[in-house]
């Protein structure tokens, strides 16, 4: 299917997308939220804890699959990253002036992120998965034109080879050897475009029964959860190791700038197991058929105020000031008690940022924030336009 012809819209993914955040959410709680780093070493709670942090794990790896899965038959629009952009900057900006107003001291810094985030990703804590895709979504045209170039067979070997260096070598190697950050990076979230564009363009898995593909995913999870917990247990009786004191996330700060215990090499984005449960959960999802047309709609429209989730309760002050270490008391519930903690807290996170943006929905719509972002677009292209034709023409461009 060419590019220029509108595919229909997959509601699956759209549900997908939306229990995608909810996972992230359930990651926030179980770790900026203290509840994994204050439960008893190998306990019950521990490894309950760690099992859902670790079934949750793949949920942003299946973002950027998703991406690539609807990408490859979509209308490019660049006003599209514009438009997520200025969302951004909208809740950057506020977040800033609520805590100003609250006594906080903030720096110029802090600031200038507000405004250019996508120049502050590799700020600790400040959107890095939002300067990943933004500069991922200025190479999918480039992106989608090589897979819907390649052959099958060259297209399975360009994304086995893409595999085996970002994702077989590190795990091999024991680190981060191609420098991807452990998958906080546009290296790979381009990579997963890639292949989320590949499973789509070639329909991998369509033969496939649907009820298998559920059993695959429940497996790779299981042995998810399982290899870490052998691996914790090997690591404390029979290396001798004291790891109890390697790990420490909760004082306002990321996986990316934590120390995991041994066993956690399972919580890494280009991991094997956690980039296959991506992969078996969108093929699981796309499956979904939604012909009610009442469900359609609600659907695409909550799923319009999803990425505002990401926005609201990641933002870098309501993550270090608000969320770090909010939760640890959790981790001492009874371990089925800690489950249903976690899952409600993660819901009431969920609706309240939800039930936030629809004011900012509605706010966007009365200013048409997306018309905005279309002219913008649109006079920015006209001016390149004129500028290379000037050129082309030799003539002098002032």
């Amino acid at each position: 299917m060419e590019n220029s012809v509108k595919a229909r819209r997959n509601y699956g993914i759209d549900l997908l997308k939306m229990f995608l955040m909810f996972l992230v959410v359930i990651l926030h709680v179980l770790g900026q939220g203290g509840i994994l780093y204050n439960t008893e070493l190998l306990s019950v709670n521990y490894n309950v804890a760690w099992s859902m942090e670790l079934i949750a794990f793949c949920a942003v790896n299946c973002f950027a699959l998703a991406s690539g899965y609807v990408g490859i038959n979509g209308n490019y629009k660049f006003s599209r990253i514009i438009y997520l952009w200025s969302v951004t900057v909208f809740y950057g900006i506020l977040s800033n002036i609520i805590f100003s107003f609250c006594g906080m001291d903030l720096s110029l810094q802090m600031w200038k992120a507000a405004f250019m985030p996508f120049l502050y990703g590799n700020m600790r804590g400040f959107y890095w998965f939002f300067t990943a895709y933004a500069v991922t979504f200025l190479f999918i045209p480039f992106f989608n034109h090589l897979i819907n170039t390649l052959t099958k067979k060259q297209a399975t070997l360009l994304v086995a080879a893409l595999l085996f260096v970002f994702s077989a070598v590190p795990t091999i190697k024991g680190n981060d050897y191609f420098k991807t950050t452990n998958g906080y990076s546009y290296a790979w979230i381009s990579t997963l475009y890639i292949i989320g564009a590949y499973l789509k363009k070639f329909e991998i898995g369509k033969n496939t029964k649907t009820k298998r593909i559920a059993i695959y995913t429940a497996v790779s999870m299981l042995v998810t959860c399982l290899g870490h917990i052998i691996l914790d247990y090997i690591s404390v009786n029979f290396l001798s190791k004291d790891i109890s004191g390697e790990v420490d996330m909760v004082s306002n700060s990321f996986a990316i700038d934590s120390n995991y215990l041994s066993g956690s090499m399972f919580a890494n984005y280009t991991f094997p197991t956690i980039v296959l449960n991506a992969v078996l959960l969108l093929l699981l999802f796309s499956r979904i058929d939604i012909r009610n047309t009442k469900a359609q709609e609600k659907i695409k429209e909550f799923s319009a105020l999803n990425f505002s989730v990401y926005l609201i309760h990641t933002n870098k002050l309501v993550f270090e000031n608000i969320i770090s270490g909010l939760f640890e008391s959790v981790g001492k519930l009874n371990p089925i008690i800690m489950i249903l903690a976690v899952i409600g807290l993660a819901m009431l996170i969920y609706v309240i940022c939800i039930m936030i943006d629809m004011l900012r929905y509605e706010l966007f719509k009365l200013f048409k924030i997306n018309s905005l972002c279309e002219l913008t677009v649109q006079k920015f292209s006209l001016f390149a336009r004129k500028i290379y034709e000037k050129n082309e023409n030799g003539e002098k461009v002032h």
